[in-house]
């Protein structure tokens, strides 16, 4: 009887702990691991532009990711929009206004297309890195969240940046960069 109440003791000690849950490098090994392996994919999207004192916009289109350095976001709504980053290049339409940025000679720009192609190749640690954050990851349900926020105040460039990671296979799923003059983007990709 002793017996029997020793190990129900210790049954329900074991129930009564919680699941270890992934350490933070476990879940960046494993982000970085799942954007490695992946070489490409393409998906819909919702972009969600806010600006201050603005209305919201909301755009959708088709999002392909080629590593290194390829990323074409084609916008279906409205339908004269596009961004592209194409090796050293990077060319964004917007209502009816393109600029075109050499990645080599224009550090600003440089920086946005790495965040994005970094983001997109689940090199969290890079984009890090590069924008001076500190870097959190947590897990939260089926995906891993990943909260880089700037360690000091810039004239432009992100405050705080958050990505979703789906648990299941590393994909990427959503971003959401805060600038600091109060401009936010989010980007929601098809699951």
């Amino acid at each position: 009887m002793r017996k029997k109440l020793c190990w129900l003791s210790v049954l329900m000690l074991v129930l009564a702990l919680p699941l270890s849950a992934a350490s933070e490098v476990e879940m960046l090994q494993f982000i970085s691991r799942a954007g490695i392996s992946k070489s490409e994919f393409s998906t819909p999207f919702k972009e969600t532009r806010a600006f201050p004192r603005k209305e919201k916009v909301t755009l959708t289109g088709t999002l392909q990711y080629r590593s290194p350095d390829f990323l074409d976001m084609v916008y279906e709504h409205p339908d004269q929009e596009h961004f592209l980053i194409d090796g050293t290049k990077m060319i964004n339409r917007r209502e009816g206004r393109e600029v075109k940025s050499d990645l080599t000679r224009n550090q600003l720009m440089r920086r946005l297309a790495n965040t994005l192609l970094y983001a997109f190749s689940g090199q969290v640690e890079k984009i890090s890195t590069e924008q001076n954050t500190t870097l959190k990851v947590s897990e939260v349900k089926n995906e891993y969240h990943v909260i880089l926020d700037a360690c000091k105040k810039q004239a432009m460039g992100y405050c705080h940046i958050e990505i979703h990671y789906r648990k299941s296979d590393g994909q990427i799923v959503f971003m959401q960069m805060d600038e600091f003059n109060g401009t936010s983007t989010i980007y929601a990709l098809a699951e």
